[in-house]
């Protein structure tokens, strides 16, 4: 499908359609019955770390090792805008009424959030975590920015307040690889390089006095990514020991 490592994959118009990036530089939109491309996204000059979709399947948000953040229209395979970044950006997600971006970016451990319209930065916070960030992402309410980085936190940052509402110090005892929220943004799962995954109640704030759920013994190496189904009765979680893993 490409030529280099895939970096993120999803499936869109009603699992008709995969949306597929990589470290190619290209962004593809595959026909899942008839398995070749009908749209390919070619701006960025070096590897693309994610990408991600609107609700409305419209348009597409890619984030680059060439420190930009682009914006297309899905439909003309348009370029609609690019944010330039200081530094390699790891991670981006839309939110789900599609009206912010959020992107992480490893020059100062910076997190940003712009106008998916405009493209105007809302919030830049720097010094954000003290390594590297993995990934970020919008809860379902579009009220919170979750953030995981290499330096074993998790982070909820509010937009409304525009301050950190939640730092989970320590979470994992390794690096911190991905997070994926439940579809009513009651639970948040987080992956790590320390070969588990944990389910934190982020609703009622119960991991602040009892332990998350600790998912062990799926994987022989580190885990790298999750993610819950619709329902929140699975997760589904991929490491580097090559092996899936379902979890109840």
């Amino acid at each position: 499908g490409h030529s280099e490592t895939v970096s993120s994959c999803h499936f869109c118009f009603e699992d008709t359609k995969i949306l597929s990036c990589s470290y190619d530089r290209t962004v593809k939109l595959w026909d899942v019955e008839k398995g070749f491309p009908i749209q390919v996204f070619e701006e960025h000059t070096a590897p693309i770390s994610e990408c991600n979709l609107t609700p409305d399947d419209r348009r597409v948000v890619t984030s680059s090792y060439d420190h930009t953040v682009k914006a297309w229209d899905m439909e003309t395979g348009k370029m609609l805008w690019a944010v330039d970044h200081e530094g390699i950006v790891t991670s981006c997600n839309i939110s789900c009424d599609g009206r912010y971006v959020v992107s992480g970016s490893d020059k100062e451990n910076t997190i940003y959030v712009f106008d998916a319209i405009r493209a105007t930065v809302v919030a830049h916070i720097q010094g954000h975590h003290k390594s590297t960030i993995t990934r970020c992402c919008f809860d379902p309410d579009n009220r919170r920015v979750t953030s995981v980085s290499y330096d074993k936190t998790i982070k909820l940052w509010d937009m409304i307040t525009r301050s950190t509402s939640i730092t989970i110090n320590e979470g994992h005892s390794n690096a911190i690889s991905d997070c994926c929220f439940t579809s009513d943004g009651h639970y948040l799962c987080t992956a790590s390089w320390d070969k588990s995954l944990k389910i934190w109640d982020i609703k009622t704030g119960e991991f602040q006095c009892h332990e998350p759920v600790s998912l062990n013994e799926g994987h022989e190496g580190s885990v790298s990514s999750c993610l819950f189904s619709q329902d929140a009765s699975l997760v589904v979680s991929g490491g580097y020991d090559k092996a899936i893993a379902i979890w109840d």
